[in-house]
């Protein structure tokens, strides 16, 4: 089947075409119906067929998604993580990372750890982390994380289909005032298919044995170090990926957001014209009031320390001040613009339109031979996700912000 299988427009115009095509076959042979005609009329058939289940697979994936986010199972709290995730630990007890590194490393743990990993095992010969593990380094991701921070959510997906479709808007109907027995206004929303493709995202690190066996803190230490490592590259995938296989397509290179640019080379910010830019070209595209702006650590800065005539801080425009300023390492500021090589961007938006789909579980592979010779246990984890934009114009891209 020479087209794209992931798309559904696609997948009904050759639905359409083969259909017509067998007709054709029907009426032109009818008079003289053989053998071979019901083996080519039966190879259409089969064509349909194949092209009804490419259907069906995208319509149950799609509503799979909508089930999620309908539910409520757009996570992006502690108290969210927990609520999900409570009804998912049926192995005898409660028992914590430390204790469960420890069960994959052979080292002497609870018996809960040990149910755990019976039923955990996945086909890479590593253990998916259990349920009441997946809050604690859920939460620990959010305050690291800035899309989190700003608003983003993340939806779990269970195990199924390869790739999800959800319904994203790029642009929203006119309605338009009639008369009596008028004319409707004829105006399509613009909606495209969002393909949603859990890629693997992968850490590996090592800790010594006498730390996994008996450190104090151990827990947290351990929470916070996997959360930062997957925070930080979600970050810069769902800002700027480039969406080119294995990499998911980050806001930059999303189509329908809003382009603001800072002038031919870039200019260094006086005030806080860069926002109202991105406001007013978000409300132009008839997206929602920005919510949040997430920028590098040197802008963060920049707008922090700016001063009036006076030298007095410079205050934020009362219709800024709902907008939460977050920084992130993971945006450049050595970028270039025009002549300038010293440029970074401001990503402005309404940060609830955008979420990362995630498989459920984390999983943790043991490194068995990697470190032996220096005393340390190494660990590898892994997790899928992908990054969805359901509505474009909720978000603008600043570039060229000089320092």
């Amino acid at each position: 089947m020479n087209i794209n299988i992931n798309s559904p427009q696609a997948l009904r115009e050759h639905r359409a075409d083969l259909v017509q095509k067998a007709r054709t076959f029907l009426d032109a042979n009818k008079a003289n119906w053989g053998a071979t005609h019901d083996e080519q009329y039966n190879k259409f058939l089969a064509e349909i067929d194949e092209t009804d289940k490419h259907l069906k697979a995208i319509d149950d994936n799609h509503a799979e998604m909508l089930g999620q986010l309908n539910s409520g199972k757009v996570l992006r709290t502690k108290a969210d993580f927990e609520r999900h995730f409570s009804t998912r630990n049926d192995f005898g007890g409660d028992f914590d990372i430390g204790d469960y590194l420890r069960g994959i490393a052979n080292m002497r743990t609870t018996p809960s750890v040990k149910n755990a990993m019976s039923v955990g095992t996945d086909s890479a010969g590593g253990y998916a982390v259990p349920g009441v593990l997946m809050p604690g380094i859920l939460a620990a991701m959010v305050p690291v994380s800035s899309l989190l921070t700003a608003g983003a959510g993340i939806v779990p997906l269970d195990e199924g289909a390869k790739t999800y479709t959800t319904a994203a808007v790029d642009s929203i109907p006119t309605a338009a005032w009639r008369s009596e027995a008028g004319t409707l206004a004829t105006s399509d929303p613009t909606f495209r298919g969002v393909v949603a493709t859990p890629r693997s995202l992968s850490f590996q690190f090592k800790v010594s044995r006498e730390l996994l066996a008996d450190a104090v803190g151990l827990t947290e230490a351990l929470n916070l170090a996997i959360a930062q490592a997957f925070a930080k590259e979600l970050d810069r995938a769902g800002l700027r990926g480039s969406g080119t296989a294995p990499e998911p397509r980050g806001l930059l290179n999303t189509t329908g957001i809003q382009a603001v640019d800072n002038g031919t080379n870039g200019a260094s910010p006086t005030d806080y014209a860069n926002f109202f830019s991105a406001v007013t070209a978000i409300l132009a595209a008839n997206g929602p009031m920005p919510t949040a702006a997430i920028m590098s650590p040197r802008s963060l800065v920049k707008f922090g320390g700016l001063a009036d005539s006076t030298g007095q801080p410079l205050r934020v425009p009362d219709m800024l001040t709902p907008l939460k300023q977050v920084a992130t390492s993971q945006i450049p500021n050595d970028l270039t613009v025009g002549t300038s090589t010293d440029c970074s961007e401001l990503y402005i938006g309404e940060f609830s339109r955008m979420y990362f789909a995630m498989r459920e579980a984390v999983s943790i592979q043991l490194l068995n031979e990697l470190y032996a010779g220096t005393g340390e246990i190494g660990f590898a984890c892994h997790v899928r996700a992908d990054v969805v934009v359901t509505y474009p114009a909720a978000f603008a891209v600043v570039t060229g912000v000089k320092a």
